[in-house]
Formats: C-alpha cells, sequence, structure tokens
C-alpha cells in the first residue's frame, strides 16, 4: 500500500510540474539580477559574486532587471572598466534600497557590464 501512495504522489507532482511548464507567462523567463550586499566594498569580485547570479543567460526578446539591494548606489553600464562604456545600456545611478533599471535585449550576444561608481564590480 505504501507503494501506491508513493506512485500517486509522484505522478500529482509530475502532473503539477508539466501544467506549470506550459502555462507559465513569459514574464517568468526574463531574469532579475541583484547587487550583492556589501559590492561596494572590495572584495565580491574574488567570487564573482558582485552581480548576482553572474553570468545570466535569456533568449532575444527577453529583459534583465537589476535591482541593487546594496547599501550604495551602483550603475549598470554595459562595456567594460578596461575599455570604458560601450553604449549598449547604462542604468545611470540606481539608488539603494531596491531600486531597479531593465534592459531588454534584442540580439543574440556576449553583453559584459560593470558598475562605473565602484570599477571592481
Amino acid at each position: 500500500m505504501l507503494i501506491n501512495t508513493k506512485q500517486i504522489i509522484i505522478t500529482s507532482l509530475l502532473a503539477v510540474f508539466a501544467i506549470g511548464l506550459f502555462t507559465v507567462p513569459q514574464a517568468f523567463a526574463d531574469a532579475t539580477v541583484t547587487n550583492a550586499l556589501g559590492s561596494s566594498t572590495p572584495g565580491c569580485e574574488d567570487t564573482n559574486a558582485c552581480f548576482i547570479p553572474n553570468p545570466v543567460t535569456i533568449s532575444v526578446g527577453e529583459t534583465v532587471t537589476w535591482e541593487n539591494t546594496d547599501n550604495a548606489a551602483h550603475t549598470v553600464t554595459s562595456g567594460s572598466p578596461a575599455d570604458g562604456p560601450d553604449g549598449v545600456f547604462d542604468s545611470s545611478l540606481i539608488m539603494a534600497g531596491g531600486a531597479t533599471f531593465s534592459h531588454t535585449f534584442d540580439a543574440v550576444g556576449t553583453y559584459p557590464y560593470h558598475c562605473q561608481v565602484h570599477p571592481w564590480m
């Protein structure tokens, strides 16, 4: 009798999962990235944890939203600290305490980004 109960639970969970795959709105395919708390102080770059998650993989047409959960203002600027901004996107200052910036990616590519205020990020 215990085996039948487990089979029912597993079957039920699979059914719920399958329904979820086909009914999740497209908005949930987009990504959210947060600035790590304390990322305004050098050190997060040692573990690649200044922006979480990093890297982010999305499809063309999807949007990445960056949320600043740190206690300092940051930017999200395309390009690299060494080469400078490349003009694809720039948030200006995103204030601490949960402010956000979003960008929709309309072309396939790899888009490096950094914080202009804290170049180690």
